[in-house]
């Protein structure tokens, strides 16, 4: 297609274009060369006067004998006709093809045909960013990069502030229709996803996430704590450090303070370890690197709801750990994504934080041990210049704060003029990215397959009535009188997502489990069981409703005394009396009695001289292996059915009290969805 002719001056690096064709801002066009190649070049700007249009065009280059985009060296001529470049020309040009070991971003602006692709080898030796103000789908972008590692196979780790990317585990049945549109399907990564957290009230659903206390040097422990220290203290600490070796723990060192010589400094001190040690951050049984960076993994660290004091602790320890680990060979190259990373790594007029300078080292040095970065941020002056311009892919989304766009184009190279201009009219779903090419590229970002968990919460709206008809059943009004605020643990698919999802319609009832979550703690570990009460089991897998059975224990009450031997008993596993009399304080004569009678009672077996619990029981001595992650939220519910509790708490209370100390108790429901197959039809 003809869009015009080539008029006025014309260099090696622009020309203009009297418009004759229905040419657009943006649009790629083709132009022969004297010499017999055909040049790529783009409309960066129309300007209209009367029934005149005139374009301003940046060339691109050509195609050389070696497969290499080159720029031109002569001028093109003047009269000679502009094309709208072919897709296979662009495609050519710009080197577009899909290769192994990329990521699909989704397509060029105004070329649905034309897929975009990352090259994730560039990921992990020269880092990205993706910069945008809140709600134009930054999230959404770093998702669909996640994804394409997960499917490659990458290990990541993700700074999750918002407790946001745990939606990766699901599908995304909602936008099945343009997925589809961009060759897609919805596709969940459960398998793939694990989760930890420093705090396991805040956010019961993950793991908790230990720090190792093992080996700190004094220069580290004190650049982690959460207070700046003067002279005088860090020369106390310094002594107290050195009187214990490398080898201790907040204890030993509390200890050693209090112990020392009387000066003032001391006592600031030891409150400041009393307050890092009630954090209950650091273990002698710490999350080991190589439990956070797996193949084929994503690690999720969920700060929601963490202070901003402990986050710093917690990214300044963890990522310099890591990055040693990675160093060394210890665990395989991955991929380290900041979300909000203005809070981690500050440019330096806004403050320092604990991480800034192991971040800077990694923006400067991780290419060089395969460890990538991704900068994720809504405010693009708020960051570390020297970590922005590190960064060889970028992924501007819509900016219009006019410091941010200084930011930006003062950090990012191979930004153009008018690409900057740009950037203020980006409309949402549309990226513009540089590093891809030599050209910065408007590409229309396609959907996620995993659900998306970063979107904004809507308040007295209609879309919320909308979007809780529609989570609930879509079948029923939402005025149903079945509706009911109550304390509910929902199934991380919806019944219309479950709908969506089959080939063929779906019978499904929802019924209402009543359950209870018991915070435990077990030796030093603090956890939550989800206990079902209509079938007296402990859940392990709430969408199955599968479980271990609390029933058929048949163990007879026991005494104080009796409860104080068979603790001891816990610990120990497999024992002697003699080992249990060490550790009794009883009268040897008196334990054998109490051994004999628990025995009896079945909770000890005898086997030759030696003792050990009841096999139905050695469960119950590692409940910590059966956590529950989930968590309950009130909510308007609809069902079908509510099963009633057949199984008193206050019982499985005071039976699993002999095994783990419980916190707390919180009795919920749990939504479970009973699901007839059609039959089928003869």
């Amino acid at each position: 297609m003809i869009l015009g002719k080539i008029k006025g001056k014309v260099s090696t690096h622009s020309f203009k274009m009297n418009i004759t064709g229905n040419a657009k801002k943006f649009e790629y066009v083709q132009v022969m060369h004297k010499e017999g190649y055909y040049v790529l070049a783009q409309i960066i700007e129309i300007e209209k006067e009367h029934e005149h249009s005139m374009a301003d065009c940046n060339i691109i280059g050509y195609k050389n004998s070696s497969g290499l985009l080159k720029p031109l060296r002569t001028p093109l001529e003047p009269n000679t006709e502009v094309l709208r470049a072919d897709d296979d020309f662009i495609k050519d040009s710009l080197g577009l093809e899909s290769k192994p070991n990329t990521a699909y971003i989704g397509t060029l602006e105004g070329r649905d045909n034309l897929k975009v692709y990352l090259d994730l080898n560039k990921l992990l030796t020269k880092h990205m960013i993706i910069l945008a103000k809140s709600g134009m789908g930054k999230s959404v972008l770093a998702g669909n990069i996640i994804e394409d590692l997960i499917e490659n196979k990458v290990p990541v780790v993700i700074l999750d502030p918002h407790g946001e990317y745990s939606a990766l585990r699901y599908p995304n049945p909602k936008d099945k229709e343009r997925l589809e549109k961009f060759g897609l399907k919805p596709k969940g990564y459960i398998s793939a996803i694990q989760e930890f957290t420093p705090d396991s009230k805040t956010n019961p659903e993950a793991k908790a996430l230990k720090l190792s206390h093992k080996g700190l040097g004094a220069s580290e422990l004190m650049h982690l704590l959460p207070a700046k220290l003067s002279n005088s203290q860090k020369g106390t600490m310094y002594s107290a450090i050195k009187n214990l070796g490398n080898n201790f723990d907040f204890n030993d060192l509390i200890f050693e303070l209090e112990t020392s010589e009387e000066n003032n400094s001391k006592w600031t001190l030891i409150n400041i370890l009393e307050y890092v040690k009630k954090l209950n951050l650091f273990s002698d049984n710490p999350t080991l690197p190589s439990e956070l960076v797996k193949p084929n993994t994503v690690t999720i660290i969920n700060l929601k709801g963490i202070a901003p004091d402990v986050t710093d602790v917690v990214v300044y320890k963890l990522v310099s750990d890591l990055f040693m680990e990675r160093k060394k060979g210890n665990i395989p190259p991955f991929f380290l994504l900041l979300e909000e990373a203005h809070n981690f790594c500050p440019e330096r007029a806004f403050g320092e934080t604990k991480a800034s300078a192991v971040l800077r080292q990694i923006a400067s040095e991780g290419r060089k041990f395969g460890l990538g970065m991704g900068v994720v941020s809504q405010r693009p002056s708020r960051i570390d210049k020297s970590i922005l311009s590190q960064a060889s892919t970028q992924f501007i989304l819509k900016v219009t704060n006019p410091n941010d766009l200084k930011a930006i184009s003062n950090s990012v190279e191979g930004m153009t003029a008018e690409a900057e201009k740009e950037i203020k009219n980006i409309p949402i779903g549309t990226a513009l990215i540089t590093g891809i090419v030599d050209v910065p590229l408007f590409v229309n970002i396609r959907p996620r397959r995993s659900k998306h968990g970063g979107e904004a919460v809507k308040i007295f709206s209609e879309e919320v009535v909308e979007e809780v008809k529609d989570f609930m059943d879509q079948t029923q009004t939402f005025e149903s009188s079945n509706g009911e605020v109550l304390s509910v643990i929902m199934q991380k698919m919806s019944k219309n997502d479950l709908q969506l999802m089959a080939n063929e319609p779906l019978n499904i009832k929802i019924k209402l489990v009543p359950c209870a979550i018991l915070s435990c703690n077990q030796g030093n570990d603090d956890f939550n069981i989800l206990i079902d009460l209509d079938k007296g089991e402990i859940i392990t897998d709430i969408e199955k409703r599968d479980g271990v059975s609390l029933l058929n224990l048949n163990l007879e009450e026991i005494s104080p005394q009796q409860t104080r031997i068979f603790n001891i008993a816990l610990k120990l596993g497999k024992f002697k009396p003699s080992e249990l009399f060490a550790q009794s304080g009883l009268q040897f004569s008196e334990l054998y009695d109490l051994i004999t009678i628990l025995s009896n009672k079945g909770y000890f077996i005898k086997e030759g001289d030696e003792y050990k619990l009841n096999d139905k029981l050695m469960m119950f001595s590692k409940l910590e292996e059966l956590t529950s992650y989930e968590k309950s939220d009130f909510i308007r519910v609809e069902f079908d059915e509510k099963l009633e509790i057949k199984y008193d708490i206050t019982k499985i209370k005071e039976f699993l009290s002999k095994f783990v100390q419980i916190k707390n108790i919180k009795e919920c429901f749990l939504t479970y969805y009973d699901i007839e197959q059609p039959k089928n039809e003869s």
